[in-house]
């Protein structure tokens, strides 16, 4: 499928560009063409790119020469290969004096002496061309500033993309709608790094040139008003894709956010001034309880979250700092909270649409929002617990005086309840494996068919699955060493995982998920014997590029990657189904679910539950029973009989 280049207009007409100029300038000094185009051109480094963009700047200098002044029509057409010198020959004058007299000292005929001296004539023919050319370039040089001052401009955020970029380039853009240098500006802030993924033909080395070609004209864009919603110029929201980004007062995240100084929490109300912490603001103190929480990635981030929102919604609505909240700040902020679904009155000052954005909203984009929606009771539930267990944290710091959430309840009671109905039938599972043997086996197909095996066999968590790698060779008393590795017996492994709170449990593998594991490392260059694959080694990695499968520094596959790449299969083997209910049950399952799956069957299959419970990680072995439908499939058969005996008749 071909580009349609949109039809030629004034509006969308090609403009020369202070950069280009720039660009052509830089070249006739004998700079290489390549390396001016990743400095200059939207089109990077692509030299054929650049010899056209070259060619075509002279021809519109010589244009612009045609109208302001002929006469220097005839010296922008000499080639600039004449006025190139060689690497090795005689530097010109201009060139001796920049090198050997900068700050002019000696007069005309003393310079020119001392340059005979250093470079003494061998050639006197030679001599005459550099002399010339050393002249040409000067006139050359004078004309081209002269020009630029006529025609030459910087691109305007109003200005067509098509009058500034390469034109097969900016017809894809146009294609999904972004018309303007401004639109393009707005689309990579908003989207963030991946912001090409929805245009076809533009991938991330022409996404990466385009970025970089509109932080090179960010004085003249940021001049002028591309703004995000935060008030923050958008080629400063490109700049914090690459950079460490700006801070701000406006609902931005806590990494980014910068409270006024009457709201910092320097001098909070609720302040105790013998604090442990050296924090001396709410933001400050808020980081130091996460660095707290340890390298528990998933409970930071969650953690993060709750406290972002109390510290913006304390600013924000209620015009005080964290450290100044009160017991009835509390209380409105978890009104607040239930009233987010929109199905209550609001009558908080901000209005509920500054609050929520969409789901999934990269943290750096001025589309972020503190929430996504409305809050199920149990959100609600967890956002109090969390925020009460905070200021609890920075109380005993005497950081805070007194809790404020002490004593503050959810707006509803929510009994935990694990969802056993999130397992997957026998007949389910069974699909989910004959799909996969139906792809073709390359190292994504081993890959697959390993994780749904490993998720499944044992029960592990997404984090824990994204974690597994393996163990190291020695290990450290008293320390943990999570990963495979051997266990008692002949071809027995354990797999060592971390689990909630950092605690350390071992999962002995199937051999089947050993199988597995074998098959994917030999296809991935590690061999099949376990024994000699190398400590440390992730079991869930990136993919290989091209042939080349041994690359021992490949990453572990993140946990959305892997959440993803699940979901997809599920997704697509749910389309295949022959039953409804089977590929609705399918369409909504998740990672979890092989966890769920894994507990169910294992109950079904006559483990014990104390097993089932070990294996899982789970505190109680009541929550591992919820998974066990004997019991209530006991006490069916009790209130069946119950209805049998009230029905039936005296003999």
């Amino acid at each position: 499928m071909t580009t349609q280049i949109p039809s030629a207009s004034p509006a969308n007409a090609r403009r020369l560009g202070l950069h280009h100029v720039a660009f052509f300038r830089s070249h006739f000094e004998g700079l290489d063409l390549a390396t001016l185009g990743e400095r200059f051109l939207d089109t990077g480094a692509d030299l054929p790119r650049a010899k056209a963009t070259l060619r075509w700047v002279r021809d519109e200098l010589i244009k612009a020469a045609r109208k302001e002044n002929p006469s220097l029509i005839k010296l922008l057409k000499i080639p600039l290969e004449r006025l190139a010198s060689p690497a090795d020959a005689t530097p010109t004058l201009r060139e001796f004096q920049d090198e050997h007299d900068p700050h002019g000292f000696f007069n005309e005929r003393e310079l020119i002496e001392l340059f005979q001296q250093t470079w003494p004539v061998t050639d006197p023919a030679a001599a005459r061309r550099a002399r010339r050319n050393d002249r040409l370039r000067h006139r050359l040089r004078e004309a081209i500033i002269w020009l630029e001052a006529r025609v030459a401009s910087p691109p305007r955020p109003g200005d067509s993309v098509l009058a500034w970029l390469d034109e097969a380039l900016a017809a894809r853009l146009v294609a999904v709608g972004i018309h303007t240098l401004a639109d393009l500006t707005r689309t990579i802030t908003k989207r963030g790094r991946h912001w090409h993924r929805h245009i076809p033909r533009i991938g991330p080395v022409a996404a990466r040139n385009l970025e970089r070609w509109i932080l090179a004209d960010a004085t003249a864009l940021a001049g002028h008003n591309v703004l995000a919603d935060d008030g923050m110029p958008g080629v400063a929201r490109v700049q914090a894709l690459r950079s460490t980004p700006l801070p701000s007062t406006a609902i931005v995240p806590l990494e980014r956010f910068a409270a006024p100084a009457e709201l910092s929490g320097v001098r909070g109300t609720n302040r105790c001034y013998s604090s442990k912490l050296a924090a001396s603001d709410d933001c400050a103190a808020i980081e130091a309880w996460l660095a707290s929480l340890g390298p528990r990635a998933h409970t930071v981030r969650s953690y993060r979250t709750q406290a972002e929102r109390f510290l913006l919604w304390m600013i924000f609505e209620k015009d005080k700092a964290l450290s100044s909240a009160t017991t009835e700040d509390c209380i409105s902020f978890r009104d607040f909270l239930d009233a987010l679904d929109g199905q209550t009155l609001w009558y908080w000052r901000v209005p509920r649409e500054r609050w929520i954005g969409a789901r999934s909203t990269p943290r750096f984009s001025s589309d972020w929002r503190p929430f996504s929606g409305g809050l199920s009771p149990s959100s609600q539930k967890l956002a109090v617990t969390i925020l009460t267990a905070l200021c609890e944290w920075l109380m005993r710091q005497r950081y805070l005086e007194t809790n404020p959430w002490d004593g503050v309840p959810p707006a509803h009671h929510v009994a935990a309840k694990l969802r056993a109905d999130h397992a997957l039938t026998r007949p389910q599972w069974q699909a989910l494996l004959a799909s996969a043997e139906e792809l073709p086996q390359d190292e994504a197909y081993y890959r697959l068919r390993f994780t749904l095996l490993l998720a499944y066999g044992m029960g592990l968590r997404l984090s824990e699955l994204v974690a597994a790698k393996v163990a190291a060779r020695t290990e450290t008393p008293g320390k943990a060493n999570p990963g495979l590795k051997p266990a008692h017996g002949p071809d027995n492994w354990d797999l060592e995982v971390l689990g909630k709170g950092n605690k350390p449990r071992s999962v002995p593998v199937p051999d089947a998920v050993m199988i597995a594991l074998a098959d994917y490392f030999e296809r991935r260059g590690l061999g099949r014997y376990p024994h000699a694959w190398p400590e440390h080694t992730p079991l869930i990695t990136t993919l290989g590029e091209g042939l080349q499968h041994v690359q021992p520094e490949r990453k572990a596959l993140s946990d959305s990657a892997l959440f993803r790449m699940l979901r997809t299969h599920f997704q697509r083997v749910a389309r295949e189904m022959d039953h409804a209910v089977d590929a609705g049950h399918l369409i909504r399952a998740s990672t979890h679910w092989l966890r769920h799956t894994h507990a169910t069957h294992a109950l079904e299959a006559g483990a014990a539950i104390e097993e089932v419970q070990e294996n899982l990680g789970h505190a109680s072995p009541a929550t591992t029973a919820i998974y066990s439908h004997t019991g209530r499939n006991r006490r069916k058969a009790a209130v069946e009989r119950l209805m049998e005996y009230s029905t039936a008749g005296d003999d």
